[in-house]
């Protein structure tokens, strides 16, 4: 896999996250789509499985360093490994599973998005919930937390067609490596 061709696409997928995100979202909710989500399941689709691991872990890391979090005494604050462990869960799913699915179609990135997102917004979830029982300045409702998270998940489904169009025709540039799986190794 070419790291300089993720590095790009990773650059222009946090724009398009945080500037289409509020432009996107639902009014009167917090659901928006993520393009993070999408691009990180496009990566642990296509990508070798070490190089997937390490892509999902950045991702879901930039996912938190640009994510600031907001408590009851309304100071922002950023929280490292939620997202990143959440990103890296995602990636072992799509790890095994991805050899049942048809790559390179965008009805497959579509619903690996969706299925794949909400694994990773459920282990936020429960990462903050847990957080939340050691500092009750944190203001989190984990039932209400979760619902808004997985219809996000949807939405990000959903938002993933028209991106894993792309991000299928320029799979070229991303130069991966397909190594065929054997039971056995032959000496």
């Amino acid at each position: 896999m070419s790291w300089v061709v993720f590095s790009l696409g990773a650059w222009i997928m946090l724009g398009l996250e945080q500037g289409l995100r509020g432009a996107l979202q639902i009014p009167q909710t917090s659901v928006a789509p993520s393009f993070l989500g999408v691009y990180s399941v496009f990566i642990a689709c296509s990508a070798p499985p070490r190089a997937a691991q390490w892509g999902c872990l950045a991702l879901g890391l930039l996912m938190d360093l640009s994510s600031p979090f907001a408590p009851l005494d309304s100071a922002l604050f950023t929280v490292a490994g939620p997202n990143a462990l959440g990103a890296l869960l995602m990636c072992q799913f799509v790890l095994a599973v991805r050899g049942l699915m048809f790559r390179r179609n965008p009805l497959t990135l579509a619903f690996l998005s969706c299925v794949g997102f909400a694994v990773w917004q459920a282990v936020v979830t429960a990462v903050f919930t847990v957080r939340g029982f050691a500092y009750q300045s944190i203001e989190w409702s984990p039932a209400g937390q979760l619902g808004s998270r997985l219809a996000s998940s949807l939405y990000t489904g959903i938002v993933a067609i028209p991106v894993a169009l792309l991000l299928i025709l320029l799979m070229p540039l991303f130069a991966f490596q397909f190594v065929p799986y054997r039971f056995a190794q032959k000496r």
